[in-house]
């Protein structure tokens, strides 16, 4: 459970979002309509063409479902009262392997739509592939990190929690290597795998095919900073997940950023095992 203020804040950003997004889907159909020669969302590699109505209103769906979803702290609640343990760690990983092969079903089976071709995964070229990563692995750690030391000394100023994520919590106190190994595969194999999937490869996807790529990348890197459910991470995500869909959007291939996704949370682990 969120604690009131935490909650505050990220339900009224995700209304925020929701309403902006709104707006913006209606602002580029007018657009659209009074400059049809323009392919607004044709530029970039990230095949965005293909996708129609019913996925803008499975998207809608799931971001109405998610803020319904959100709730605070009940007030005789203790902060900290969702403990994060085996179980509830095989839980999360359950859950992100039953929407991404949920989300990946619907588009082959519903949409007829081959995710593979799709997500440019059909024509991978190794050698770019591991140029694109080694570039911005080094620029998505220096501006994520120089990004989050920012934040903190602004949000210390007068931000009430600026304890970690819940998780990292529990895995720097955590004795238990069984559960530290949850962890790890949590974040450096089942996490890439199910966001990349569903922010980058569909969220981003859709709002491109409607937008453009640039307010794409903006607001479903926010969805996708917003979802993780933790203030003082807002912007550092916000920015790793922007960077995210750029390299996306220069290689045309989703396997870059679930790469890139582990690449991240694997340093961020080695940090909290060997750093202060």
């Amino acid at each position: 459970m969120l604690d009131v203020h935490s909650y505050g804040v990220l339900h009224d950003l995700s209304v925020f979002v929701s309403i902006a997004t709104a707006l913006a889907l209606i602002g580029y159909w007018m657009l659209r309509r009074i400059r049809p020669e323009v392919s607004w969302n044709h530029e970039g590699s990230v095949l965005s063409r293909p996708y129609g109505a019913p996925d803008l209103l499975l998207l809608a769906g799931i971001g109405l479902f998610f803020i319904l979803s959100m709730q605070p702290q009940t007030p005789g609640q203790t902060a900290g009262g969702d403990a994060v343990n085996d179980s509830s760690l095989i839980f999360g990983m359950v859950f992100h392997l039953v929407v991404c092969a949920g989300l990946l079903l619907y588009l082959f089976q519903i949409r007829g739509l081959n995710p593979a071709e799709l997500f440019g995964l059909q024509n991978v070229h190794w050698r770019s592939l591991a140029v694109t990563l080694g570039v911005f692995a080094i620029i998505i750690l220096i501006s994520v990190n120089v990004v989050s030391a920012v934040s903190v000394t602004w949000l210390q100023n007068f931000w009430p929690d600026m304890d970690p994520q819940e998780t990292v919590k529990a895995f720097q106190k955590s004795d238990g290597i069984g559960f530290k190994l949850l962890v790890i595969f949590l974040a450096v194999v089942i996490a890439p795998l199910a966001e990349e999937t569903l922010f980058r490869g569909f969220v981003y996807g859709v709002l491109k095919r409607y937008t453009d790529a640039p307010f794409a990348a903006l607001s479903s890197s926010l969805m996708f900073a917003i979802i993780h459910m933790h203030v003082g991470s807002l912007l550092p995500l916000w920015v790793l997940a922007v960077l995210f869909c750029l390299a996306y959007e220069i290689t045309g291939c989703l396997l870059v950023t679930m790469l890139l996704h582990a690449i991240f949370n694997a340093v961020s682990i080695i940090a909290m095992l060997f750093g202060d």
